[in-house]
């Protein structure tokens, strides 16, 4: 019985033995087994820094190229507009007035006296007022029974567009009044900050002579240093007519 016992013993410690060893086997390949995916890992890690970095030079190439290719469209579109503008008189036609909601769409003209009145909308050319786009007050007029009727219907958020040969340019509705024909303070003439105000006499539709006017106040949609962004140049998504 001694001798069986010793015997059983023995080889129950020889069976614990090769648990032992083939456990340290095992323990010793998921090891190495580890090691190496960290290094594949690490490998795989290496590659994707270098892809980074590259993908973020390229970015910043593109990115650089993208604004040069703004800043020569927008020497291009500030040479052309000069050129549009060199020559232009009183009376000529200078593009296109419409407001967005309204039926106020129309032949635009630089002057407004009666001569540009009876064909379209005028563009005040004196008292320190601008064409479309520039810096200071585009202060376009026209008749409450015709051209400019339906300029009631103009609500606060809605889109003036002055189109023109030198850029589109739009600005936002901000306030509508009426003041009195002798309310030149109301006008911004002589203003430096862009802006637009179209107006007609009061009450819309009138065809005597009345000393009220009726006044569109209207912000452009996004400026520089030389005044109404153009929409083809506008960071936003221009509007569409």
């Amino acid at each position: 019985m001694k001798r069986a016992a010793a015997l059983a013993a023995a080889i129950l410690a020889i069976a614990f033995a090769v648990v032992a060893v083939v456990q340290t086997l095992r323990l010793e390949a998921a090891r190495q087994d580890i090691e190496t995916l960290r290094a594949a890992n690490d490998g795989l890690q290496s590659e994707l820094d270098t892809v980074n970095g590259q993908f973020t030079a390229e970015q910043a190439a593109r990115q650089d190229v993208e604004q040069q290719l703004a800043d020569l469209q927008k020497q291009q579109a500030l040479q052309n507009a000069e050129q549009a503008k060199a020559n232009i008189q009183d009376g000529d036609e200078i593009g296109r007035v419409w407001v967005e909601g309204t039926e106020v769409d129309c032949t635009l003209y630089w002057g407004d006296t009666g001569n540009q009145f009876r064909n379209g909308a005028g563009a005040h050319s004196a008292d320190g007022c601008v064409l479309p786009g520039e810096n200071g007050t585009a202060f376009v007029g026209g008749h409450t029974d015709s051209w400019f009727v339906d300029l009631k219907s103009a609500e606060i958020g809605a889109i003036i567009h002055l189109e023109t040969p030198w850029g589109n340019f739009s600005y936002k509705i901000t306030e509508t009044k009426v003041v009195q024909e002798t309310d030149i303070d109301q006008c911004r003439w002589g203003a430096t900050t862009p802006s637009c105000i179209l107006y007609t006499c009061y009450p819309f539709g009138i065809q005597t002579p009345t000393d009220q006017r009726y006044l569109v106040y209207a912000d452009p949609l996004e400026t520089d240093e030389n005044g109404v962004v153009p929409d083809e140049l506008r960071q936003d998504t221009a509007p569409e007519n």
